[in-house]
């Protein structure tokens, strides 16, 4: 039964979503060491910097949860995708008004002020192309979305890597990004009229946006307490230590990216057969869930320690030797990579179920202790501690806290049950 459910056109789905995730991580890995290597730690930590800054914007963005908006799409898909697109783009313009005037704040810093105009204009582009991406994937036709993005990302890296070689200041960084976004923007637009004739529309339905947000609530306040516990890290990090430890310390995040690279694919191509079987027998549903989440488990717990040794070994023939705290940091944040790819199908299962109401609780708990973590360990261990106190966090959010709130309990025996690779059988 479970065999026929995880079917050719989900394991199409998630290959091509790896694909994705793969090629566009391999690309930031190689552009990525020639940014921090040419423009040093210093600068190249102020540009990680602004991007964290800019990384806070989706607490606003996602109060229409992709997942939910999913449950939707039976009504009147193009409706619902020009609805969210429109919504999600009055919000994302909104961002970008509010940080052209923060210029009093960051004049003295023009540089770190113009990194931020570009990168939350960029991030109206971004914007422009969610709902559709969304569809896609409930489509379970990512192919469309992998086609256009490795395209665009592919002449955008190129691009950046010019740049660095002409010498270019680290602005043509965030410009080139600009211009790969519009292009993306344009060529998704294209397979979304290809794909179901359809255009999307400037539209606006207050009665669906409550609704669609109504029922995003409890995941978006999770989400809010999610974003903030993860990139306050390197916030505290800039101000305790500098911006060089940042670039340090997000040489590691990058890292550990490229080792979460199956985690999206994985949730997003499961999620809709998950939902549909739900519905029909909650029996083969839970089967389902042990099955796939422990494949997936054991699938991270090798590529976890493997990944490891290859940093360790490859790392000082890449990085300028400045950046070498970064290896041990990667060590210690594969922790929370694991328990990321062991609780991946937990946020689709709360949402199924409509207990997301307490992973408010459990997130706002994280974001009080990776705080209290990170003002204990970073002044002690540096970014080294920054990254315990994150693996720590996700360790608790993810996987233990489950066990004292009655309705995640079933998840918690679940993702228990998924260190034992035996369960794989089924």
């Amino acid at each position: 039964m479970i065999r026929k459910i995880i079917n050719n056109k989900i394991v199409n789905n998630i290959g091509w979503l790896v694909i994705d995730k793969f090629l566009i991580l391999i690309l930031q890995f190689f552009v990525g060491i020639k940014i921090a290597n040419y423009y040093g730690g210093e600068i190249f930590g102020e540009y990680s910097y602004a991007m964290t800054i800019v990384a806070f914007s989706p607490i606003f963005l996602e109060i229409m949860n992709p997942r939910v908006i999913k449950e939707f799409y039976d009504e009147n898909f193009n409706k619902i995708v020009s609805v969210v697109t429109t919504f999600r783009n009055i919000l994302s313009t909104g961002i970008f008004l509010l940080t052209i005037f923060t210029y009093p704040i960051f004049k003295e810093n023009i540089l770190f002020y113009f990194m931020l105009i570009l990168l939350t204009f960029d991030n109206i582009l971004l914007t422009m192309t969610m709902g559709i991406e969304n569809y896609f994937e409930y489509k379970l036709l990512s192919k469309n979305m992998v086609i256009s993005n490795n395209v665009v990302k592919v002449i955008s890296y190129i691009l950046q890597y010019i740049g660095i070689i002409l010498g270019y200041s680290i602005l043509i960084i965030p410009i080139i990004r600009v211009f790969g976004s519009f292009l993306r923007f344009l060529i998704l637009k294209i397979f979304y009229y290809k794909s179901f004739k359809e255009k999307v529309k400037f539209l606006l339905d207050k009665k669906l946006i409550e609704k669609i947000v109504k029922d995003s609530y409890y995941l978006w306040v999770s989400f809010i307490a999610f974003v903030v516990y993860t990139q306050i890290d390197k916030i505290m990090i800039g101000n305790m230590l500098g911006v060089a430890d940042v670039g340090t310390y997000s040489i590691a995040i990058q890292l550990s990216g490229v080792l979460a690279i199956l985690i999206g694919p994985f949730q997003n191509s499961i999620y809709p057969k998950m939902m549909d079987l739900y519905r029909k027998d909650y029996n083969n549903y839970k089967a389902l869930y042990l099955k796939v989440n422990t494949i997936f488990t054991q699938i991270y717990f090798f590529i976890s320690i493997l990944s490891i040794i290859v940093v360790k070994y490859l790392f000082p023939y890449i990085y300028a030797k400045e950046y070498a705290p970064a290896i041990l940091c990667y060590g210690i944040l594969t922790v929370s990579v694991f328990f990321k790819a062991n609780g991946a199908l937990q946020t689709g299962h709360m949402t199924l179920k409509r207990i997301t109401k307490k992973s408010f609780y459990k997130t706002l708990f994280g974001l009080v202790l990776n705080i209290i973590l990170n003002l204990t360990l970073i002044p002690k261990y540096g970014i080294y501690g920054a990254a315990i106190a994150t693996s720590m966090t996700q360790v608790f959010t993810i996987f233990i806290v489950d066990y004292f709130i009655k309705e995640y309990r079933e998840q918690f025996f679940i993702q228990l049950k998924s260190f034992n690779p035996l369960n794989m059988k089924g």
